[in-house]
């Protein structure tokens, strides 16, 4: 699940997508992630990726995927170039074409490689549905967010006039200038910004590297430009970035991005502020979650 992308895949795929290039990146915490433990576990992807695949001296490029699904099980065929390059130096020293299988399955919601292979997999006869993950349950009630999201930000630039008419009176008159501090922004609340935003965190222990995953999707008809979330994090969790830039994100779309956290402490943690900002129909809005809490174990 690449950081910063709008998402135009399957998940499936977009789970194949998320292996292959934290092997080109040599991100074996990453890739742990998209992969059942049962069948590689980090430590496992960590040696063979650096004592066998000499993965450090590789890039994978020119993915392409395509995808078959049955219920909870699915394959997923890999298309891709990889590169690798001569010890410590950018001299390429070979490029093959390559192809590779890999079987998917989804527990929880969630979907993960269990098996890779260089031959053909023939896919598995479905073992049950497929759980509903934080951001299948956003597209399944879009139908009813739509509306009272339109309607909410009509309540919000109505309010936004009425609060610069009323500044602008306040100050002697005029014709409804700029006024103060944070004049044009149109603030919605928290109950408006959590219908189309979700916050998940992975599970963590203290000492480790964890994930906050927002997702956001587009009910609208237009698209969000800007759109950004920001977010104040405690001292026993600590973020490499506070901003995550989503930038433009169309009608009809989900977008997924990432924090990457270490925790240095057992615990029930919260992130503060995590605000919202977009451009949305020519005007700037902007709101806040509620506090966004991670148990530590």
């Amino acid at each position: 699940m690449g950081s910063g992308c709008v998402e135009s895949e399957d998940v499936e795929s977009a789970t194949v997508r998320t292996y292959l290039e934290a092997k080109s990146e040599n991100d074996y915490v990453t890739a742990a992630r998209v992969v059942d433990s049962s069948y590689q576990s980090k430590g496992y992807i960590m040696l063979t990726w650096g004592r066998v695949g000499n993965v450090a001296n590789k890039d994978i490029t020119n993915i392409t995927l395509t995808q078959t699904v049955s219920g909870n099980q699915a394959v997923v065929i890999a298309n891709y170039t990889e590169i690798e390059y001569h010890p410590n130096s950018d001299n390429i020293a070979g490029e093959q074409e390559v192809t590779q299988y890999f079987r998917l399955e989804n527990t929880d919601g969630i979907w993960l490689i269990t098996e890779i292979s260089p031959v053909p997999l023939p896919i598995r006869e479905s073992t049950g549905k497929v759980k509903k993950s934080p951001i299948d349950i956003l597209t399944d009630n879009a139908i009813f967010l739509l509306p009272a999201a339109l309607a909410m930000l009509g309540v919000g630039v109505y309010l936004n006039r009425k609060e610069k008419a009323e500044r602008a009176g306040g100050a002697g008159g005029g014709d409804g200038g700029a006024g103060g501090a944070g004049a044009g922004v149109v603030m919605l609340q928290t109950a408006q910004i959590t219908r189309f935003v979700r916050c998940v965190p992975s599970q963590m222990k203290a000492g480790t590297t964890g994930t906050i995953d927002v997702w956001i999707k587009n009910f609208n008809k237009q698209p969000y430009q800007n759109l950004a979330v920001t977010a104040v994090f405690p001292d026993t969790v600590r973020a490499k970035k506070t901003k995550l830039k989503f930038g433009a994100l169309p009608p009809g779309e989900t977008a997924k991005q990432t924090w990457n956290v270490k925790t240095t402490a057992p615990g029930r943690f919260r992130i503060d502020d995590v605000t919202v900002t977009f451009t949305f129909g020519g005007k700037r809005y902007a709101g806040a979650l509620g506090p966004v809490w991670i148990q530590v174990a």
